[in-house]
């Protein structure tokens, strides 16, 4: 019903000769997408989301919520409950999907997964028969964590130490498998598994105990956690404790300030870069569903991360992709991402533009 409502928004805007979806006469938006997150979020995520949204004559709104299933659940109750046409969900883990999917068949609202995959099997395929879950953009975590670790082997590292996420988080436990694969490859020993901390004394507390219990530690890696800043303080730690140039270290996600610490030697390389571009394209999956489907089944997007291996190409990333601009301008997502503005548009060309991504395919896209 919600999607014919757009469709019917859609003519309305085209008869009165408005260049877009959103017309200027009913100055009313075609839909309402929501999304996790703090209100006034510009965080990579939120701001690319928010851009694709508006591009499609939407609006846009976020919900705080918390990292839990139960958290998953009550975002996604309180967003039908406020209107949503759409939802761009985060889930950290497999278990409240089959709920969530029942919530929003019955509420009739399309929803959609960013940088996140489904991993239960029979969650999967329960998920997968609603028909109004558009699909998933991801990145193949798996290889993610073994991507990271084998570089670390490469550099003749024999013993390191790993931060990462709670044991229930899907995306940490695929980036833990595929980290223990090259571990066991390149005969590298995890001396401990640092799980989940929650600010900068935990994490600078971790370090520091580290590097008494191990003196022959030779690297720490970083496969992601909800602390944000969490390489930047491990950085520092080993800084102050007169690692820097001895020490190794590699990460997935980027952090502020990480530039500094490459420009000093003590990292390998950086992974990131996802966030953006993953709602982006969750984003224009679910708006296409909306108004002019580019399927009738389930899409599954994959995403490969940037690659960062000194300062320079770090600090260029940080000016030009997270400068608090969408990835996208709203002239290319209309000729590029929305169906209904162009007929050429199909899946297989919206994972053209996600194999094309790097910073210099940004600076295209922005035009």
């Amino acid at each position: 019903m919600r999607r014919l409502c757009c469709v019917v928004l859609l003519l309305v805007s085209f008869v009165t000769g408005c260049s877009g979806p959103k017309s200027a006469d009913l100055h009313e938006p075609l839909f309402t997408i929501g999304m996790p997150g703090p209100h006034s979020s510009t965080r990579p995520y939120h701001l690319n989301a928010r851009s694709i949204v508006e591009a499609a004559g939407g609006a846009f709104v976020a919900e705080p919520y918390d990292l839990t299933p139960e958290g998953n659940v009550r975002l996604v109750e309180n967003l039908i409950q406020n209107g949503s046409d759409g939802i761009i969900l985060f889930p950290t883990s497999d278990q409240p999907l089959a709920h969530i999917a029942k919530l929003c068949e019955e509420a009739g609202v399309y929803w959609v997964i960013h940088a996140r995959e489904i991993r239960d099997p029979r969650i999967k395929q329960r998920v997968e028969e609603s028909p109004y879950f558009v699909g998933m953009v991801a990145v193949d975590e798996e290889s993610l964590g073994y991507d990271v670790t084998e570089v670390l082997g490469r550099q003749g590292i024999r013993k390191m130490a790993v931060f990462t996420t709670g044991a229930q988080d899907t995306t940490g436990a695929a980036r833990m498998r595929g980290m223990s694969l090259a571990a066991l490859e390149y005969g590298i020993e995890v001396v401990e598994v640092i799980r989940n901390p929650q600010n900068a004394q935990d994490v600078t507390n971790a370090v520091e105990s580290l590097l008494r219990a191990h003196p022959d530690l030779g690297a720490f890696l970083n496969l992601g956690t909800f602390f944000s800043s969490a390489s930047t303080v491990i950085l520092s730690a080993l800084r102050e404790a007169g690692k820097s140039g001895v020490m190794k270290f590699a990460a997935i996600d980027f952090d502020p300030g990480m530039d500094v610490f490459f420009d000093e030697g003590m990292i390998s390389i950086a992974f990131g870069g996802i966030s953006g571009l993953t709602s982006a394209l969750a984003a224009t999956l679910l708006v296409n569903a909306l108004v002019d489907p580019l399927d009738n089944a389930p899409i599954t997007l994959h995403i490969d991360p940037l690659k960062m291996h000194s300062g320079d190409e770090l600090r260029r990333y940080f000016d030009l992709v997270e400068n608090g601009t969408g990835i996208f301008s709203h002239e290319t997502a209309n000729q590029k991402l929305f169906k209904w503005k162009n007929p050429d548009i199909t899946v297989e060309s919206l994972q053209e533009i996600i194999n094309d991504y790097s910073i210099d395919a940004v600076l295209r896209w922005r035009e």
